[in-house]
């Protein structure tokens, strides 16, 4: 109950037992008094003792009455006062319908004697002010239920948003793992590849060198060698030097999944089909990684180990998700699959962010990669 019903509590005690005392005989000046305060003192009992305060209004109410009763005068708008005390508590409905009964009975014991008019126009009120009273205390309880949604809503929105700052982060550290991964294997392939290459070109040369004077067929034909293994390097080198650079601006984040389905087709000799369903929109690089090599490793395995022709790669955006599955027409496997190093390796890379690994053999031998989106 705010401020101005607590002072018009304190006024309804006041003002009537004031502006009575003038039709008082002045004989009874002490005990109406007397009477005056204590009734005063009532209105702050119930807030002195909170513990005991339905009883204390209860027998406010009641002395309100006989004080009306006995004195006259405007004593009868003393219960009203009691009125907003009871319903300051916030009662439950019953006991509001309680207050306002008992409130009745008090009324017309207090008036008894006076004119029927009265009475009746002073039970009206006393419903009427029951009813704004009850009202009112519906009305707080739902502001006050609102302010703590919305305290709850702010709280949920400021702990979402410092997830959403935790799973940038993360993502981003992913990101830099992914990349630091395939710098590394990128690394490894020069290393092992191409520096293999290298060291085998440098021993025929010099192989050459010495059958140049002895039988110089052999040596043009080791010539040959070398230049067709300088073209094969070269190759290799312009293909891990496109891997490394990066894409331009203008360019969509597409993890040249289109690049892999013609480099299949072109290398393997097989067909490959790819379909791109939902709504496409951008995704984490380290996301994209993870795509293209569970894509490449799973086309790779439809050729070794199934002896596919024709491969599907069904790229799927969801609200919340992206998922890939690869499908191919080989043939079914026996026995049930057991995880090799393709399939673990595909699992540690979509569980570094929360993903999973599926692997269907009901009518095509199929993998599906699924990540979760994080909506921006």
């Amino acid at each position: 109950m705010n401020v101005m019903l607590l002072r018009m509590r304190s006024l309804l005690v006041a003002i009537p037992a004031i502006v009575t005392i003038i039709n008082i005989d002045a004989r009874t000046y002490a005990p109406y008094t007397a009477f005056a305060l204590l009734a005063l003192l009532f209105g702050k009992a119930d807030t002195i003792m909170p513990k005991l305060a339905g009883p204390i209004l209860i027998a406010e109410l009641l002395f309100f009455a006989w004080f009306s009763f006995s004195y006259g005068g405007i004593l009868y708008l003393l219960p009203f006062s009691t009125l907003i005390a009871a319903f300051r508590r916030r009662p439950a409905m019953r006991e509001c319908a309680a207050w306002t009964i008992a409130g009745c009975a008090a009324l017309t014991m207090g008036l008894y004697g006076r004119d029927p008019e009265l009475i009746v126009a002073l039970l009206v009120l006393w419903g009427t002010a029951s009813g704004l009273l009850y009202v009112t205390n519906d009305f707080e309880n739902k502001r006050f239920k609102f302010e703590e949604l919305y305290e709850a809503l702010t709280v949920s929105n400021e702990q979402l948003d410092a997830a959403r700052v935790r799973m940038k982060d993360y993502a981003a550290q992913i990101e830099q793992y992914a990349q630091s991964e395939e710098r590394n294997r990128i690394a490894k392939d020069i290393h092992d590849d191409l520096g293999h290459r290298l060291i085998r070109v440098k021993m025929m040369s010099e192989a050459a060198l010495r059958l140049f004077d002895v039988d110089t067929d052999r040596a043009r034909n080791i010539v040959e060698q070398i230049r067709d293994q300088l073209q094969d390097s070269m190759e290799r080198m312009r293909r891990t030097v496109r891997k490394l650079a990066a894409e331009s601006d203008g360019e969509p984040r597409r993890y040249a999944l289109d690049r892999l389905m013609a480099e299949s087709v072109d290398g393997l000799g097989f067909e490959v089909r790819f379909e791109v369903q939902g709504i496409p929109r951008p995704i984490y690089p380290s996301m994209e990684l993870i795509l293209f090599k569970n894509a490449q490793e799973a086309i790779t395995n439809a050729v070794r180990h199934g002896e596919a022709t024709v491969v599907t790669v069904d790229l799927r955006f969801d609200s919340d998700s992206v998922s890939l599955t690869v499908a191919n027409d080989g043939s079914l496997p026996i026995e049930p699959v057991e995880a090799g190093l393709g399939i673990r390796g595909m699992r540690e890379r979509i569980a570094l962010i929360g993903g999973k690994l599926e692997v269907t053999t009901e009518e095509r031998f199929a993998i599906t990669t699924t990540l979760p989106l994080l909506n921006k």
